[in-house]
């Protein structure tokens, strides 16, 4: 299923979602806990699930909690919404990383497919690779020399181990045929402030997350993994244009129940969801970040985690990636 499809059926969806009545059913009736395996902060993951978080509450009467809980490659947070009662009151909010860890860590905790119930595909945000603005490098040819003259210095932040970034770099280093070193940080906040430190040379950015830095001139972006130019960054060129066409990155956020809630609240959940992210306002303050809205249905979400899991199984294994 591909980023337009979702995105032209989501249109589609989003239309047919009346505004009223959506938190019908006695749903919610009590507090709601929405847990991000990820650190608070940033404008990607974290703004969406704070953003749902107070809309939700608005308009169903019950207080919705952000409860951040990183650490373990995500499987912290993870792991504690798959243990968590079914009944929807528990919901977990991830990323890529959901689907990259079953193929990156043993032992994971859980069973990704079966411990859960997929309520939506929210979100999607291209890649941008940014450098530290006194890299010798201001394109992706010029750091692509720099890497092959110098082997293992160049160095590459991420999020953390198992995220998009990091296998982003992967990718790179794999169709590139560069050393490039991959050093884990635990959060967005903590992998920006390490690259404009100069700890770092790189980061494959979330474009949410790394436009404000580049608006102020912290940061200096050499790429952005979309099929096209983005609009927030119409001088920054595609990977396709400097030569990597079949490269591509994003970061895409959902929503997941623990398994075995009843179907009917997890449609009720997903009306609720998808009934903020029609909101004008919400879109647009969503899409000046870069963030494009999806929302799918969850039987959409569910075949898109099924390939999901799929191409990140092919990434790993052609690429090499391990747990740093």
């Amino acid at each position: 299923m591909s980023w337009k499809f979702l995105r032209a059926s989501a249109a589609a969806f989003l239309l047919a979602v009346p505004l009223a009545g959506v938190a019908a059913d006695n749903y919610p009736s009590q507090s709601v806990k929405i847990v991000v395996p990820f650190p608070a902060g940033g404008q990607g993951i974290d703004y969406v699930a704070r953003t749902l978080a107070q809309r939700m509450q608005n308009q169903s009467g019950q207080a919705v909690v952000v409860d951040n809980r990183p650490g373990g490659g995500t499987v912290i947070g993870t792991g504690a919404v798959a243990k968590a009662p079914a009944d929807g009151y528990t919901v977990l909010m991830m990323a890529n990383s959901f689907t990259v860890n079953p193929s990156l860590q043993t032992n994971l905790p859980y069973d990704s497919e079966k411990d859960f119930s997929p309520v939506s595909l929210l979100t999607i945000t291209p890649h941008v690779l940014v450098a530290r603005n006194d890299l010798p490098a201001n394109d992706l040819k010029e750091l692509l020399a720099l890497a092959k003259k110098e082997p293992g210095m160049v160095t590459y932040a991420s999020i953390g181990n198992g995220t998009s970034p990091h296998l982003a770099g992967e990718m790179l280093k794999k169709l590139a045929s560069v050393d490039v070193v991959h050093v884990p940080y635990k959060g967005t906040p903590l992998a920006l402030t390490a690259l404009m430190g100069g700890h770092v040379d790189l980061l494959f950015g979330n474009l949410p997350d790394v436009l404000p830095y580049l608006n102020d001139g912290k940061l200096k972006a050499l790429a952005i993994s979309a099929p096209k130019r983005h609009a927030s960054l119409p001088k920054v060129p595609t990977m396709e244009e400097q030569g990597f066409a079949e490269f591509e990155s994003n970061s895409w956020y959902g929503m997941l129940a623990p398994a075995n809630v009843p179907d009917a609240t997890i449609q009720q959940l997903n009306k609720l969801v998808v009934s903020i992210l029609q909101e004008k306002e919400v879109q647009e303050a969503f899409n000046v970040r870069g963030l494009d809205v999806i929302a799918s249905t969850p039987a959409e979400f569910k075949d898109w985690l099924r390939k999901e899991v799929d191409k990140y199984a092919q990434i790993i294994k052609a690429s090499g990636a391990r747990i740093d």
